[in-house]
This record gives C-alpha cells, sequence and structure tokens, in this order.
C-alpha cells in the first residue's frame, strides 16, 4: 500500500511538471508577441515565472508543513494554479497589450527589463506562487503517510521528467494543433485532474507520524545552506541561459531548438535527481555537497569543451541519418546534450542532495526551493544582460564552473586535488584560441568587426573581393554590399507606388541600405526599427550603400521589437515597409500574423500602403499560401510584387492598403521631380514607363485562388513558427523551382492597375501585358542558360533567346541591357558578331534609341 502511494505521488508531480512547463512555453511566447522579443524582455519573462515561484515557496511552503493535511493543500494549489490558468487564457493577450504599451516603443534596458518583469510578476503571480508550493506539499504528504524523510529526489525527478514531456509537447503537437488559448486550458485540466485524483485518493493516515525535526538539524545547518542554494539556483540558470545564448549561433534557433535544448537540461536533471534518490544513503550534508558541487563544475567546464566540437556532431550526425528534419533536430539534440547532459545531472544531484538535507532541517523544503529559485530568478539578468557582453560567452561559462568550485569550499587532499584538476581545465579551455559559437571564415575573408551583444553575436566579414556581408549568430546573413540592388528597389517600389508620401517606417533595417535609399525621396521623413543592437552598430562598415542613414535628419532609427512599435508609436505613416524577416527563425513568425498585419493597418495614414517582403529562398510555397491568406484577411485588395529578377533569392511583395489603387504608364516620370531620385531610379532600373508597373506579378483575385482556403496565421495559433523551420531542416526545392512555379500560377489583369483613362488606351494595355510576358519569359529563360563569362560562348546561349524576349516586348529592359552590353564586350575580338546584336536591336525596337548609339560609336560611317 506504502509503495502504492509513493508511486502515486511520483505519478502526480509528473503531471504537475508536465503542466507547469507547458504553461512556461505558452505563456513566454504569448507575452513576447506583446513585450518584444529583445533579450530584456525574453529574460524578464522567465525572472518573473521563476520569482512568482520563489515567492511562493517561500510564503506557503512553511504552512504547508505544519498542516495537518498537505493533501488538501496540494488539491487547493492545483486548483488555483488551474483556474488562473483559464483567467489568462482569455485575459492574457490583453494584460500582455497593457504591459507593452507601458513599455513603450524604444525603451532603454533598464525600464524595459524592469516593466516587463514587474508586469509580468503580477499577471502571472496567481499561478507561479502556487506552483512553489506544490513539490513541498507532495513531500509533505509522503512525509505523513509513510514516515520517511527521504522524497525529495524521487519527487524533483518525476517532476523534471514531466517537465520534459511538456516541454516537447507544446511545440511540436499542442500549440500548432490548438493554439495557445486552448493548450492552455488544456493544461489547466490536467491540474485539475491532479487535485482531483489526489482529493480522492490521497486520504491521510489514521494516525499520521509526528514530524519531528531531524536530530542533525541545528541553525548553522540551514545558515550554511542558504547560499549554497542561492548561488546553485544562480549557477544552474546561467548556464542554462549561455549555452542556449552559444547554441543559437551554432544551431537553426528555431522553435524546435530552443525546446530541444531545454528538454536536455530537464531530462538531464530529472536523471540526477533519480540517482540520488536511488543510492544516496544519507541526509549528512558533508562531504557529498563538495564532492557534488565540484563534480559540477568539472561537469560545466567539460560541457564546454564539448560544445566545440557541437557544429561538426550535429552536421555529421545529420549527414549519418540522412538529412530531413528528423536527422536535424538529432543533430541539435546531440548539441544539447554534449553542452547540458553530464552538468545537468551533477545539478540534478546536487539540488536534491540540499534540498533534502534542508527538509530535515529548520529551513524546510518550502524556503529552501524558494531560496534556489530566487537565485535561479536573478541569473536571466544578470548572466544574459550584464556577464555575456561583458567578457563574452565562453569565459563566462568557465566562470560558472569556477564559481561551483566556489561554492564548494574543498577541504582535504582529496577535495583540493579535484577542484585543482577542475581549475586547471578552466584554464586550458581559458587559453585555448577556439571559442563556441564563433563566426565561421573561409579561406581570404577578413573580419572588420564582431560584436557579442545580448541579442546575439553580429559579425562584418569582408571577402576577397572587397564585398562586405552582414552576418547574425554566425549563420544568418541579412545583406551586404553586394545586395544593395536588391536592398534599395524594396524602399523606391513601394515609395513610388504611394502619390505622394511625407512619412515612412521601416521595420528591420539590416545594412540600413533600404532605409537609406527613403533618403533618395525629397521631403520623406522615415523611421526605422531593428531588434538587435549590435546590427546598427555595425551600419558604418557599409557606409557605401547606406551614406544616407547618417548625413541627414530625416532618417531616423529606433532599436526596438517591431510589433511592439507599431502597437505603441503615436505616429501615422503614409507607406510602411516589413524587411525580410526569415520565417523559420524564432520569434519572427509573428511578424507574419493577422493581428500585426491588423496593427500596422491603424498606424497607416488615410491612403496609406503597407508592403510586407517575403524571401521565397526561405520558405516553401505552403508557408507563403498561409501568409497570403493572413494579409489578404487584412488586406483584400493586396497584389504581389517582384522585388528583382533573381533566380537564387527571387523576393516577392505583398503590397496592400485601404483603397486599391491604379496607374498611368506616365505615373514614374509625373510622379518624380528631383534629379537625383531620377539618377538613382535610372541605376535601379526603374526609372522606365513600365518598370515600376512591370515588377507587379499578381492582383488580388489571382492571390486569394493561389492562397485558396485554409488556416490563419494568428497571435493564438502562429502557424509560421511552427510550420517554416520543417521547410529549414529538409528543403524539398530550389527557390528557382518555386518562383517559377508561382509565375505558373500567379497573374495579373490591367485592369487590375491601370487607370480607366490608359485602360481607354488599347496600346497602354497591350504594353503593360507584353511586358509582363517578357518578364516570365526572361525568368524561365534563366533557368535554361549556364552562367559564363565569355562573351562568345554567351552570345551563343543566350544571345538569340534575349533577342526573342526584346521583340516581345521592346520596353523589357532586363533582356535589352545585357545584349547591348555583350556588344559592346565583343567589339575587339569579334566585331562582325559585335555588329549583327546592334542590329537586331535596332529591328526589334526601332523606337528605342541606345542600340543605335553604340552601333554608331563602334562603327562609325
Amino acid at each position: 500500500m506504502v509503495k502504492q502511494r509513493v508511486w502515486f505521488v511520483y505519478f502526480l508531480s509528473l503531471l504537475s511538471g508536465v503542466a507547469g512547463l507547458g504553461y512556461e512555453m505558452v505563456w513566454s511566447r504569448s507575452l513576447g508577441l506583446v513585450l518584444g522579443h529583445e533579450f530584456p524582455a525574453v529574460l524578464a519573462v522567465l525572472g518573473a515565472f521563476f520569482a512568482g515561484m520563489a515567492l511562493g515557496a517561500w510564503s506557503l511552503g512553511s504552512q504547508v508543513r505544519l498542516s495537518p493535511r498537505p493533501d488538501r493543500w496540494y488539491v487547493g494549489l492545483e486548483l488555483a494554479i488551474g483556474v488562473w490558468a483559464l483567467v489568462l487564457a482569455a485575459a492574457l493577450p490583453a494584460l500582455g497589450h497593457w504591459i507593452g504599451l507601458a513599455i513603450g516603443p524604444a525603451p532603454g534596458p533598464v525600464r524595459h527589463w524592469a516593466v516587463a518583469f514587474g508586469g509580468t510578476l503580477l499577471a502571472l503571480a496567481p499561478a507561479t506562487i502556487a506552483m512553489g508550493a506544490t513539490l513541498p506539499a507532495m513531500e509533505r504528504m509522503l512525509v505523513r503517510a509513510c514516515g520517511r524523510r527521504r522524497w525529495v529526489g524521487g519527487l524533483y525527478g518525476a517532476n523534471t521528467f514531466g517537465a520534459v514531456v511538456g516541454v516537447l509537447a507544446t511545440p511540436f503537437l499542442l500549440v500548432p494543433a490548438l493554439g495557445h488559448a486552448a493548450t492552455m486550458v488544456l493544461l489547466a485540466s490536467v491540474n485539475f485532474l491532479c487535485a482531483t485524483v489526489a482529493g480522492w485518493r490521497l486520504r491521510p493516515a489514521a494516525e499520521p507520524p509526528t514530524d519531528v525535526p531531524s536530530t542533525t538539524d541545528s541553525p548553522s545547518r540551514s545558515q550554511a545552506l542558504v547560499p549554497v542554494l542561492l548561488g546553485t539556483g544562480f549557477l544552474g540558470l546561467s548556464y542554462e541561459v549561455l549555452v542556449v545564448r552559444v547554441a543559437s549561433q551554432m544551431l537553426e534557433n528555431t522553435v524546435y531548438t530552443f525546446a530541444c535544448l531545454l528538454a536536455v537540461y530537464l531530462l538531464g536533471t530529472s536523471i540526477g535527481a533519480a540517482f540520488y534518490q536511488r543510492w544516496a544513503r544519507s541526509d549528512s550534508l558533508q562531504p557529498r555537497l563538495q564532492h557534488l558541487l565540484t563534480a559540477t563544475g568539472g561537469a560545466c567546464a567539460a560541457g564546454v569543451a564539448l560544445l566545440l566540437a557541437g557544429p561538426a556532431v550535429a552536421a555529421g550526425l545529420q549527414k549519418a541519418l540522412g538529412g530531413g528534419m528528423a536527422a536535424a533536430l538529432a543533430g541539435e539534440g546531440a548539441v544539447a546534450a554534449l553542452a547540458f547532459f553530464v552538468p545537468t545531472i551533477a545539478m540534478g544531484a546536487t539540488f536534491s542532495h540540499l534540498a533534502q538535507a534542508a527538509s530535515g532541517a529548520r529551513l524546510g523544503l518550502g524556503r529552501a526551493i524558494a531560496v534556489n529559485t530566487l537565485g535561479a530568478s536573478a541569473a536571466p539578468l544578470a548572466a544574459g544582460l550584464w556577464v555575456l557582453p561583458a567578457i563574452g560567452a565562453k569565459a563566462a561559462l568557465l566562470a560558472t564552473s569556477l564559481a561551483y568550485l566556489f561554492l564548494a569550499r574543498p577541504g582535504g587532499r582529496a577535495g583540493w586535488a579535484g577542484a585543482g584538476a577542475v581549475a586547471a581545465g578552466v584554464l586550458a579551455l581559458l587559453l585555448h584560441p577556439a571559442s563556441p559559437g564563433a563566426p565561421d571564415q573561409l579561406d581570404g575573408d577578413r573580419m572588420l568587426s564582431h560584436q557579442q551583444g545580448v541579442m546575439g553575436s553580429v559579425s562584418v566579414v569582408e571577402d576577397s573581393r572587397g564585398e562586405r556581408h552582414l552576418m547574425v549568430n554566425n549563420r544568418f546573413q541579412m545583406g551586404g554590399t553586394t545586395s544593395a540592388y536588391s536592398d534599395r528597389r524594396e524602399a523606391h517600389i513601394p515609395l513610388l507606388l504611394h502619390p505622394a508620401p511625407r512619412r515612412a517606417l521601416f521595420l528591420g533595417l539590416g545594412t540600413g541600405a533600404t532605409l537609406s535609399a527613403a533618403g533618395s525621396h525629397p521631403g520623406l521623413v522615415a523611421e526605422g526599427v531593428e531588434l538587435v543592437p549590435e546590427v546598427v552598430a555595425a551600419m558604418p562598415y557599409f557606409a557605401r550603400v547606406n551614406g544616407a542613414v547618417g548625413s541627414t535628419d530625416r532618417l531616423r532609427i529606433h532599436v526596438g521589437d517591431a510589433r511592439r512599435f507599431v502597437r505603441s508609436t503615436p505616429h501615422r505613416y503614409d507607406v510602411v515597409v516589413a524587411d525580410l524577416f526569415h520565417p523559420a527563425r524564432d520569434g519572427a513568425g509573428s511578424l507574419y500574423t493577422v493581428e500585426h498585419f491588423r496593427a500596422v493597418d491603424a498606424v497607416l495614414e488615410p491612403g496609406g500602403l503597407f508592403c510586407q517582403w517575403l524571401p521565397l529562398y526561405q520558405m516553401d510555397l505552403e508557408t507563403l499560401r498561409l501568409i497570403i491568406r493572413s494579409f489578404l484577411q487584412v488586406y483584400p485588395g493586396a497584389t504581389a510584387h517582384l522585388a528583382h529578377y533573381s533566380l537564387q533569392a527571387p523576393i516577392l511583395g505583398l503590397i496592400g492598403g485601404a483603397e486599391q489603387r491604379r496607374y498611368s504608364l506616365e505615373w514614374v516620370r509625373q510622379r518624380i521631380r528631383d534629379p537625383a531620385l531620377r539618377t538613382e531610379l535610372g541605376r535601379l532600373r526603374l526609372a522606365g514607363d513600365l518598370e515600376l508597373l512591370g515588377s507587379l506579378l499578381a492582383g488580388p483575385s489571382a492571390l486569394a485562388e493561389f492562397a485558396g482556403p485554409g488556416p490563419l496565421n494568428t497571435d493564438d495559433r502562429p502557424l509560421v513558427t511552427f510550420r517554416a523551420p520543417r521547410f529549414t531542416y529538409s528543403p524539398q526545392a530550389t527557390p528557382t523551382t518555386r518562383l517559377l512555379e508561382l509565375i505558373d500560377n500567379l497573374s495579373a489583369t490591367p485592369g487590375e492597375v491601370l487607370t480607366a483613362a490608359a485602360l481607354g488606351d488599347p496600346e497602354q494595355a497591350s504594353r503593360v501585358q507584353r511586358h509582363w510576358a517578357a518578364r516570365d519569359q526572361y525568368l524561365r529563360l534563366g533557368t535554361r542558360i549556364q552562367p559564363t563569362r565569355d562573351a562568345e560562348q554567351l552570345l551563343a546561349r543566350a544571345g538569340g533567346p534575349l533577342l526573342e524576349v526584346v521583340r516581345s516586348s521592346p520596353d523589357f529592359d532586363a533582356a535589352y541591357y545585357p545584349l547591348l552590353a555583350m556588344a559592346r564586350q565583343l567589339y575587339d575580338q569579334n566585331p562582325e558578331d559585335s555588329r549583327r546584336i546592334l542590329l537586331e536591336l535596332e529591328r526589334a525596337c526601332p523606337q528605342r534609341g541606345e542600340a543605335t548609339q553604340v552601333l554608331r560609336s563602334l562603327f562609325p560611317l
């Protein structure tokens, strides 16, 4: 009977862990949508969660310990958690919105963290306070029923194993299928189940044993436990925060990456607690505590060393398993195991030993948990915001290892020998040139800048050609000098489609080239919002493509979260332009939700436009359809535009507003009065009659038909966040293939873009249609022609097909100008072919004079 009761309470502890970590995952993501995805906000939510638990363990733990009916306490605690979870399922978006407004659009880090922490602490307090007292209640239930005191390791192990289940089930199953609110309701039902079953099965024994303090207890014993409990809580979560930060530079950094890392961390902790429960035979504090702390410090140092091999291990395992999402997740799990598995086993055993000792002391289990959790709540702020930027990830991780030795206070020959071995290993790692998460460089590359910030590491790399590239977390390229043509077109296309923009907002900045292009429009005031401060700090390295950013006060930069900025800014804008957000990156999917699109619509002036650029090379067509459906929900008259004609990195822009505008072929000529802007547009091939309208790929009806019926990407059910990583882990087709499929499935009609007057002229409508057809023909042609630097070979492969494109639409410059360039290149080695190309161009486009001018200059009469 006693054994059955023990296993039953263990099962309750497991279920409680499932719900607890499930809540943490859901609440942190729900609050992140409104508080912001900056590191201060992320860490504030985590710290507030632990602070609430610490408050509950301290304030309620002693009462639970003295109660003759801890089972009733447990039932009440589970009911309180479940009831408040139901309240949050309905109220959390509104609560988070109010906190977000209090934070403001671009706060300083101290204000940001303080408001996010305080607001989150208050919002979650009823549930987290109750969570903090559940483990002490279960421990007293077993002590009262079974008489033994050594239950902490088993209960803690079961609870953290349940947490593993909650961490994995929430992102992989529950939220994608149900959404945040319904997941909270489901988790609340787990709390209600625990309360109901506990009230039914766990009736107290007829004569519960008297709770007699341990004969080994003394005030000094409790006093000795407090700093160690506080320190191990702080160091354990510091190690987690730092490793997760480093791993984000090695792995894909999706929602599943974090789940894998946290699951391994909790699994190791659970195993360590179970080992302690099974094999520890005494509550004696020393010398076991010294050995455990020393072992934990050594394990952390070993984890740092193993983490150096993380990228190679992940890549090798993924290749061995044949690729795909399962193989990629196995690789990420392996990296997590290298860094976490052994250290967390030691951490789990260490906490179990400390908590068990406290349970038999005057301190008590509840207050021991409170002190430990209080230390954990301070770790995100200290390690993530202060230590990491100050000394770097490697030094911070190794400092954690040494801090465990300090807590151990080694004594005796064996103790000092162990501590000395660990310290020597730490010193060797510190002197080793390699660092986990360090940026990769190719031969000939030169690192111009590398900044380790709280949000990520940002590097500026110059390649052997002198081109500069902006890298974030060593994996994600955010543009460079080679992408300036596309970056600047991404600003001009939406700005030109508005008749007279006076104020614009750019969400996401990268190198600053897109925002800089806005400075070319006279009188336009433009604001840019960038999440990562180090990205803004790196902009001077790209001065040749973003020079206007620092040369005019009409361009203003804010560091902050784009979603929160849009919701809290007091301004209204004629044009809002959203940069390319990689949909698989953790947090980016929230920038494609219906609620965010509505928030942008709310800050548009009457007649304003919103342009959302989409990286087709980083998403599959199903994700694209999902985003288009969500966009059309807010902007039913939206159109789709190509940023350029690249096959390797195609970019699609969704442009919508309150009204669907119409244009004439003279729109750009009439719209542009400034000579400098006209020159800029000429370089970017946007100054001609058809070049702007020629970017149109689809009208509203074709977009709606392509997207089809289906679910939307919402704040409650952020499907992009969970679907996009599947493509990143196992891409199914090339970007070129996806672009051609879009061309085959999307279309536009002149009636969707031309004014009534322009439609009244059949020639104008015909020119537009011929231009679109030439564009599609040109893109398909690019898939069949092998690139070469040899002008004669290029002429043989592409000359005839390009002439066909020009004949179909003389206005299509993307085919016309390459033929002119070929003629110039061939003049020295094959003047006859050069002359022939120019004559063909004259015949194909008699209304254009460029070929005639080149012909006369090269072959004068």
